[in-house]
C-alpha cells in the first residue's frame, strides 16, 4: 500500500522533537526477544515456510493432475493472477477485475489456479480467489464505498509510544463484514479444489518477506468460526509502515507486504522443491502445460510530472512511491526473464501480461481514499478490462530467444 497524503506535514519536525524529548517519559510496553529466543523462532519460521511452500507446490501439482484427467492435456493452461499493492488505487484492480469478466474470447477472465496479493491486492486477493461475478463485484463495492473512519489519526499522531500515526477501525470493522463466515466458507471451498491463495507482508523482526497459503486457513476458520488468522494476515500486508498499526502473528512483527516486494511474483526454475523442477520429477519428458501470468498493477508504472518543493515533508512521500514503484517494475521484470529463459531452456510456453494505471490519468481530486478518486479508477478498470488490448504483453515463445535471458538465469543458477 503506498502513502501519499494520507495526513498533514505541517510541523511534523518540531512535534517529533518534542516527541522525543517526551519519550524517556512513557513507560512503553516492550517487547522481549533477546538474540537467542530470536534465532530459536527464526530457524522455526524457516521450517515452517519451507514446509508451507511444498505443500503449496503438492497442491498446485494435484490441481493440475486432475484437470489433466478432467479436462485432457490438449490445450491446458495454468492461470496465475499476482494483484500489487497501491493504497486507495487498489480500486483499479477491482474495476479491472469486474470488467475483466466481459473481455471475449481467450481473454476472458479465467478460473485462476493461483492467486497472490501484497497489500492492497492482499485484501483484493481473496475475492479473485472465490472467482465469482458475485465476489468480485463485492470488493468493487467495497472500495467504491470508503468510509471516513477507515483511518482515523492518533491525538497527537506524532507520540512515539503510539505503533502508528493512525488506526483503522473502519476499515477493520467494514474487511470483517464482507470477509465473513459464510465467504470464508466459500474460500475453503477453493481450497480443497487444490486452488492456491498466497498473501504476502514484511516481518520486521526478521527483515524479509513471509507469505501465506490462505487456504488452509480458510479451512480451518471455516469449522471452527474464528476468521482472526485470515483477518491478521491480510491487514498486516496491508499496514502501512509507521502509519497503520503493525500486526503481530506467531511472535513476530509484521507490516505492508510492498516494503519487500510490492507483487509477489515467484518462477524460481531452479528451486529443487518448485512447480518446474517438481513437474519435470513427476512427469519426466512430459512437457510443462501453457502457462499465464496475469500481474495487475495499481499504479502507474510512470506518474505525471509534478512539481516537488524543498521541503522534506513534500520530498517524502513521492521518494518513497518512486522506491516502491521502482521494486515493483523490477520484479515484474525478473519475472519476465525467468519465463524467457525457461521458455527457452525447457521448451515452455510461459506468458507474462501486465496492466496498469495509464501513465496520463490522474485524480479528479487530491488526498487519499477519497470516494471521487476511487469511483474513477473502479470505472477507469471496468472500461480497461473488457478490452484485451490493455494488457502489455512481457513474455511469450516467440520473445524467449534471448541469450540475456539465459545468462541472467545461468548466473543465479551458479550462485
Amino acid at each position: 500500500m503506498q502513502l501519499r497524503s494520507l495526513f498533514p506535514f505541517a510541523g511534523v519536525l518540531s512535534a517529533c522533537l518534542l516527541a522525543i524529548s517526551l519519550a524517556g517519559c512513557h513507560a512503553a510496553q516492550q517487547r522481549v526477544l533477546d538474540d537467542a529466543k530470536l534465532q530459536e523462532m527464526a530457524a522455526a519460521d524457516e521450517v515452517k515456510f519451507r514446509e508451507e511452500f511444498r505443500d503449496g507446490v503438492s497442491r498446485l501439482m494435484e490441481r493440475i493432475s486432475t484437470r489433466m484427467d478432467q479436462e485432457g492435456e490438449k490445450g491446458l493452461t495454468i492461470d496465475i493472477l499476482a494483484i500489487s499493492g497501491g493504497g486507495d488505487y487498489g480500486a483499479f484492480g477491482t474495476g479491472f477485475l469486474v470488467g475483466w469478466g466481459n473481455a471475449p474470447g481467450a481473454f476472458k477472465r479465467p478460473d485462476f489456479d493461483c492467486v497472490t496479493g501484497v497489500s492492497t491486492g492482499a485484501l483484493i486477493s481473496p475475492f479473485a480467489y472465490v472467482g465469482t461475478d458475485e465476489s468480485y463485484k463485492a470488493v468493487e463495492n467495497f472500495y467504491r464505498n470508503p468510509k471516513s473512519d477507515w483511518v482515523s489519526m492518533h491525538e497527537p499522531f506524532f507520540l512515539p509510544w503510539n505503533p502508528s500515526f493512525a488506526t483503522i477501525p473502519g476499515l477493520h470493522r467494514d474487511l470483517d463484514g464482507v470477509i465473513d463466515r459464510p465467504f470464508v466458507e466459500k474460500m475453503a471451498a477453493q481450497s480443497e479444489k487444490g486452488k492456491l491463495l498466497l498473501v504476502a507482508a514484511s516481518n520486521l523482526d526478521l527483515s524479509r518477506q513471509r507469505y501465506w497459503h490462505m487456504g488452509p486457513f480458510a479451512v480451518e476458520a471455516a469449522k471452527t468460526g474464528d476468521l482472526t488468522p485470515i483477518h491478521h494476515r491480510l491487514l498486516a500486508s496491508s499496514a502501512i509502515p509507521v502509519v497503520f498499526p503493525p500486526v503481530e502473528i506467531d511472535g513476530f512483527l509484521y507490516a505492508d507486504g510492498g516494503v519487500t516486494a510490492n507483487v509477489l511474483v515467484r518462477l524460481q526454475p531452479h528451486s529443487p522443491d518448485g512447480f518446474l523442477q517438481t513437474w519435470r520429477k513427476k512427469y519426466p519428458g512430459k512437457k510443462l502445460p501453457k502457462v499465464r501470468y496475469w500481474v495487475i498493477f495499481n499504479n502507474w508504472m510512470q506518474p505525471p510530472a509534478s512539481a516537488v518543493q524543498q521541503r522534506w515533508t513534500e520530498v517524502m512521500s513521492p521518494a518513497l512511491a518512486m522506491s516502491t514503484r521502482s521494486g515493483t517494475m523490477a520484479e515484474i521484470r525478473w519475472l519476465a526473464a525467468e519465463a524467457m529463459y525457461v521458455n527457452s531452456q525447457f521448451d515452455a510456453d510461459i506468458e507474462v501480461r501486465v496492466v496498469s494505471v495509464p501513465n496520463g490519468w490522474k485524480a479528479p481530486v487530491k488526498g487519499d481514499f477519497k470516494p471521487e478518486t476511487m469511483n474513477a479508477l473502479a470505472d477507469l478498470g471496468e472500461k480497461m478490462g473488457a478490452d484485451p488490448a490493455s494488457w502489455q504483453l512481457w513474455c511469450d515463445r516467440a520473445m524467449s530467444n534471448t541469450t540475456e535471458a539465459e545468462k541472467g538465469l545461468a548466473e543465479e543458477k551458479g550462485n
